[in-house]
Formats: structure tokens, C-alpha cells, sequence
């Protein structure tokens, strides 16, 4: 892990000037009935909450936030302070806004109960698009990062809750 002089951070959870706004976007696109939404908190920390429904063909919850383009390639990756349900999520990372576009995506495993850092290298998110994965694109490109997004999915069906907390810092430069 490194230190704060070695971290930037990507987005601002909770309460505060300079959070980007969240849209919620799932399996209602499709016909499904979960829902999902990231709300603050407190100052520091919000919470993605829902419920998955596996009715209609459906099963998955997402939020996503545009935001201005930055170069992360400088970076390795990226760190979250997380604290869940026990149930596995996945960040994702898009090169331009446009949900078209596809969604490089890595996932992590929560704790129930207890704060986590996680950390994600760049080269383990996935290609997808409409749950998919693309084997023939091209790896993410971190020096163009347009978009983020958290994700349940995977038949995880019911209400599900991580919160979100900025102290991680968000990416980490290059060792």
C-alpha cells in the first residue's frame, strides 16, 4: 500500500462539496425489478443499497457516475475503504460516459460488518458489455477514465448494502 503523497483522489463520497452525482442504472433496463442506489451518509461516507431481484430475467443493481476525464496512468490501480454485507461487488471503469461503451470491471468480496481496504489493479478489470465479456477488446485504458460504477450481480438475490468511505484515497501510483 502506498501513502497519501502516492494516492489521488477519483471521487468524493458522503456529504461534501465536489461529489459527483450518482445515477442509478439496473435490471429495469431490461424488465427486472432490483434496485439499487448510492446515497451519503455522513461527511465522508455514503452507502450503495438495494435489493436484487432475479424476477423477469432480471438480477443485478448498478449506480454510475460521469465525471471529468482524468489520466490515471500514472497509477496502478485504484484502493476503496469498504464495509459490506458479505457479498461480492464489482467497480467499474469506463473510458468514455456513454453506457454503450464497455465497462472494465473488477470485483471484490466484502466482509459482513467490517471495514475493508481493497485494493484493484488496473490490469484486472474485465471488459463487459450487457453482461458480457469481451475477450477481443482492448485493456482499459487508464490514461482516459470517464466514468465509474459499482455493481451486484451473480444470482445474489435480496437487499444488499456497502458503504463507501473516502479515507482510501482512491488510485495509487506506480512502485
Amino acid at each position: 500500500m502506498g501513502s497519501d503523497a502516492e494516492t489521488l483522489l477519483l471521487v468524493r463520497f458522503g456529504h461534501q462539496d465536489g461529489h459527483v452525482p450518482w445515477q442509478s442504472i439496473g435490471d429495469p433496463v431490461m424488465g427486472g425489478q432490483s434496485s439499487g442506489t448510492l446515497e451519503p451518509v455522513d461527511a465522508t461516507t455514503s452507502v450503495f443499497h438495494g435489493k436484487v431481484s432475479l424476477a423477469n430475467g432480471g438480477g443485478f443493481a448498478s449506480v454510475k457516475a460521469d465525471i471529468p476525464v482524468v489520466d490515471l496512468s500514472a497509477f496502478y490501480g485504484l484502493r476503496l475503504r469498504v464495509c459490506g454485507d458479505g457479498k461480492d461487488y464489482k467497480l467499474g471503469l469506463r473510458m468514455h460516459q456513454d453506457r454503450n461503451a464497455p465497462v472494465y470491471q473488477h470485483g471484490f468480496t466484502t466482509e459482513a460488518g467490517l471495514w475493508q481496504t481493497i485494493e484493484l489493479p488496473f490490469r484486472g478489470f474485465i471488459p463487459r458489455l450487457r453482461g458480457r465479456t469481451l475477450p477481443n477488446a482492448p485493456p482499459l485504458d487508464a490514461s482516459h477514465i470517464a466514468s465509474v460504477s459499482l455493481f451486484i450481480s451473480g444470482g445474489q438475490e435480496g437487499p444488499f448494502a456497502v458503504y463507501l468511505a473516502e479515507a482510501a484515497r482512491g488510485a495509487l501510483r506506480r512502485v
